[in-house]
């Protein structure tokens, strides 16, 4: 891909598909905004340390495309575990992974895959080409922002605030929630999430729909949470997967 044609896809998925482009312009160097935005999201990713959740997730490829129900467990800094049902509720697919070694169920396979944890064990699981830690701030709609201070500020003509580090773009609504994530490794758009449909859970704002676009190849999730418990006591057996896993 040409760097021109690397630079149209970016700014396709940072401004999304939108009839009309959001104009962006520079944030002041004296906003205060930035700041408490980038520090307001460390503390959230530090206080959002789990998830218990059900919901459905729709998926759109070239590949193949459908609806299926999700059981999920997270709990930082990288453990995982995701259930894939059938119509039948019998599972479809398992992976758990407690950061350092992961198992894989699938049932058209039988038998279980199991190793050490490695980058790409989400994308040859799921199709997702990030880590687990990765996918844990995802789905726990708390990502960790990178420790140095962001490259560039902009500001929406909605009244949003984007802070653009080198190969990450988190965006910020006007009341402050994160709304998107965009990465952008060596300026190559990769993949988009956007959080929405904001309901209170436990008196805290948890957005209970996520969308997921990968670049290359096209892909797409939605995932709709129906019951939602943040912060659970979980423990560690739950990312574990016995010789026996399969259908009820």
């Amino acid at each position: 891909m040409s760097r021109a044609a690397s630079v149209l896809a970016l700014a396709l998925v940072l401004f999304g598909c939108r009839s009309a482009p959001v104009q962006w312009t520079r944030v002041g160097v004296d906003d205060p905004r930035p700041a408490a935005l980038s520090a307001g999201l460390r503390t959230l990713a530090e206080q959002r340390t789990g998830l218990r959740a059900s919901g459905r997730v729709r998926s759109e490829g070239p590949a193949a495309s459908g609806f299926g129900k999700q059981l999920l467990l997270v709990e930082r800094p990288a453990r995982l575990r995701i259930e894939v049902l059938g119509p039948l509720a019998q599972r479809v697919m398992v992976l758990a992974t407690d950061g350092e070694t992961y198992a894989l169920y699938r049932a058209e396979q039988g038998g279980l895959e199991r190793g050490v944890v490695h980058p790409g064990v989400l994308d040859e699981a799921v199709g997702l080409p990030l880590t687990p830690a990765a996918a844990a701030g995802l789905l726990l709609a708390a990502p960790q922002p990178p420790p140095d201070a962001p490259a560039r500020s902009f500001e929406t003509d909605d009244g949003g605030v984007s802070l653009q580090w080198a190969d990450q773009t988190f965006d910020f609504d006007r009341a402050g929630r994160l709304v998107g994530l965009n990465f952008h490794p060596n300026g190559e758009a990769l993949l988009t999430a956007r959080w929405s449909e904001w309901r209170d859970v436990a008196e805290s704002a948890f957005p209970h729909r996520l969308e997921l676009e990968l670049s290359e190849p096209p892909q797409r999730w939605q995932l709709d949470y129906r019951e939602v418990e943040l912060n659970p006591r979980l423990v560690p057996g739950l990312f574990e997967l016995p010789a026996h896993t399969g259908g009820p």
